[in-house]
């Protein structure tokens, strides 16, 4: 209801009215996304853990100059860092890059803290978008090829959410499009963070 008084309209509220409205405004937020589990893991620790039985592969390009590029298609279920390391063992890969779009759940990253030579690894247990995925895949201190994958996630509320990739599963897919080069990098035990790390001058004196 509406009134003037001294010049002034105001707007009379029921005491119904009223409560509806303070009950409106006390009402609780809806909750915001889950905070991430968290462990600390060894370098060595990182290593592509599971499978990719759904993971299928075809070879687009093959220029003059020794370089190959493929399609690495992922399926619902297929383990990301799996199926890169399976790739690369089936194509002896010495030397690559790749890039990858998709989706996938339940995905583990992490950051590294060089004072404890650990990695801060950071879990998920959702489904969000890759905005971003890219990596390389060299020959590790092993003699074995070693995968090295970066990416940045969407959470449901587009809240961007990455780091160094621990391990994701696809969900439904993720389309991997993947380089090799003929002439392999090496990797070096770097006695300072106890990460491998490439050594571009290995590739003349050979593997450690």
């Amino acid at each position: 209801m509406l009134s003037l008084a001294n010049g002034a309209l105001f707007l009379r509220l029921s005491p119904a009215v009223l409560a509806i409205a303070c009950l409106s405004c006390a009402a609780p937020l809806p909750p915001g996304p889950s905070a991430p589990a968290v462990r600390w893991l060894k370098p060595s620790e990182t290593a592509p853990h599971g499978a990719a039985p759904g993971a299928e592969t075809r070879l687009l390009a093959t220029p003059s100059d020794g370089t190959r590029t493929y399609a690495l298609v992922l399926a619902q279920g297929d383990q990301v860092q799996a199926a890169l390391a399976a790739f690369a063992n089936d194509h002896h890969v010495v030397d690559a890059h790749f890039s990858a779009i998709g989706a996938v759940r339940d995905p583990e990253v992490a950051w590294f803290d060089e004072s404890r030579k650990q990695f801060k690894a950071m879990a998920l247990h959702e489904q969000m978008e890759v905005l971003t995925l890219s990596g390389d895949i060299t020959v590790g201190v092993d003699g074995q090829p070693a995968v090295h994958t970066h990416l940045v996630l969407a959470r449901s509320d587009g809240e961007a959410w990455g780091g160094h990739l621990i391990e994701a599963t696809a969900s439904p897919t993720l389309e991997l499009y993947v380089t090799t080069y003929p002439e392999p990098l090496h990797k070096r035990l770097d006695p300072a963070t106890d990460l491998q790390l490439i050594d571009p001058s290995l590739e003349q004196r050979g593997s450690p």
